[in-house]
Order: structure tokens, then C-alpha cells, then sequence
């Protein structure tokens, strides 16, 4: 069971050819949280607030924390003390034909950045010819199909794999290191310029909250359910997946029939 969450006159139209424009929804938020667009303008943070993300910058206080649901099926989870940037997000349209459960109906390239702090990502849906990845304050992340965590602090670089995979890439060279679930490794701008990791674990000694923070992207990217848009000139409308339980409130006020 869905409820409709569709903000037709929000979106201005796609540019014709191939891709397009995708779109974002705020699944949740609480704490001090922050968006602006390329302009520095504020944008829509509020829970449930339909975003076009290109260009957008999110930060979080130590309070704060924000999480989205993208029309490719990416979720994504800023942690508080945290900033990232959406670099670019374009998708191909897609038709009704095109949906299937578990998998994006389309292809996409979304590019984001981590500025400082931790942020989560769950891609389970994620095309294999989509692109997902992530500028880094040294070399840059590419997301495969899974969730990880990525957290950049006077330490280095931190990259966890939960679930598949991602590959680091290293600045300014071919060279890359493949982290496999439930690989954890550090990365420092020191071993960086040599080209290889400073420490490795697993994901079993990441703190509880850690965890969390990842487990709740995954649950982000499963609340929300894109509209098709091929033949729309719109970017994917989304639409609230609603627990059933929801419909066995008591009604707000009762409520009788006249004959």
C-alpha cells in the first residue's frame, strides 16, 4: 500500500536526448540540518521535501542528521558533524515496463562528494551500467551494488563495505584498492601518495552507531517508490511507501453514514 506524494508543479522540464534530471526526496530528518543550492540559496530540508539534487550541498550539525532516497534506488545517510555535495545526478527516463522490485529501472549517473565527516550509502538497486561515485578529499570511491560507510577525519579516509563492494581510487593514478564486504580499511593522505592502505579490519569493529547509520540508509532506500516519467518531460515523481499497519489506526474523528 502507497500514499501519493506527487509535487507536479515543483519540476521544471528535462532537457530532450537521453538523460535527464533525477530527483530526491528527504525521507527524514531530525537535529540542525542545512541544504543550499550552487547558489548558496536554502533549499528544502524539511522531512518529505522533493529535491532535484544536482548541485545541492547538505550539512549536518553534531545534532543533525539526513536522509535521502534518489530515483535510481541510492540512499543515502549525512551524519551529524558532517558535509557532502551532489556533483551531478542524471537518469535516464523510464516507462512502467521498465519497473521491477529490487532493481532500477533505468540507468544513472550520480556523483557525489564528501566533504568532511560520514556519510552512508545503500545502492542495492543500483544498474550495472549506472555510475555511483564519490569524490573524496584524496581519490574518489566507486560504488558497485551494496552499502557502505565512508567517513574522512584527521585520521584519513575510512571506507567500510557491508554488503558487495566499491573501489578506492587512488589520486592522480590507475592504481585502486578493492574492498569486498565486510572489508574495513584506512586510507591516509600519507599512504595515499604511496599508493596502498594504512590499516585494514572488518566491519565488526565499527562502533554501534556506525552500523546503524548504514542499516538506516537501507531501510531510506525502501520507503519510497519513484513514478514512471518516460514521455513526461518530468524528472520521477516519488510516492511514500506506507507501513501497513498505518491503515489500522483509529480514525482521527468517528465518522457515521446518513441514509
Amino acid at each position: 500500500m502507497i500514499a501519493a506524494f506527487y509535487f507536479s508543479h515543483f519540476y521544471a522540464p528535462l532537457h530532450a536526448g537521453g538523460m535527464g534530471g533525477g530527483s530526491a526526496i528527504v525521507t527524514s530528518r531530525s537535529g540542525s540540518v542545512r541544504v543550499v543550492d550552487a547558489d548558496g540559496h536554502p533549499a528544502g530540508a524539511d522531512a518529505h521535501a522533493v529535491l532535484r539534487p544536482s548541485g545541492l550541498q547538505w550539512s549536518a550539525q553534531r545534532d543533525g542528521r539526513l536522509f535521502l532516497a534518489f530515483s535510481n534506488g541510492v540512499a543515502l545517510a549525512l551524519d551529524g558533524g558532517s558535509s557532502a555535495e551532489c556533483l551531478e545526478f542524471t537518469q535516464r527516463p523510464f516507462g512502467l515496463d521498465d519497473i521491477e522490485i529490487g532493481r532500477e529501472p533505468s540507468v544513472s549517473k550520480l556523483r557525489l562528494r564528501l566533504d568532511h565527516g560520514r556519510i552512508a550509502l545503500a545502492s542495492n538497486k543500483l544498474s550495472p551500467l549506472s555510475d555511483l561515485r564519490i569524490a573524496l578529499p584524496f581519490g574518489e570511491v566507486r560504488l558497485h551494488k551494496g552499502s557502505c560507510l565512508i567517513e574522512y577525519d584527521s585520521m584519513g579516509l575510512h571506507l567500510t563495505s557491508f554488503e558487495g563492494n566499491l573501489t578506492y581510487y587512488y589520486p592522480n593514478s590507475d592504481a585502486r584498492e578493492y574492498v569486498t564486504a565486510p572489508k574495513r580499511v584506512r586510507v591516509s593522505e600519507q599512504s595515499a601518495g604511496r599508493q596502498q592502505i594504512a590499516e585494514a579490519s572488518t566491519a565488526e569493529t565499527l562502533a554501534p552507531g556506525a552500523a546503524r547509520l548504514c542499516q538506516a540508509a537501507g531501510h531510506a532506500s525502501r520507503r519510497v517508490f519513484f513514478r514512471p516519467n518516460a514521455g513526461t518531460g518530468q524528472p520521477p515523481a516519488p510516492v511514500l511507501i506506507v507501513r501497513p499497519r498505518y491503515f489500522d489506526q483509529p480514525a482521527i474523528r468517528p465518522y457515521t453514514l446518513e441514509d
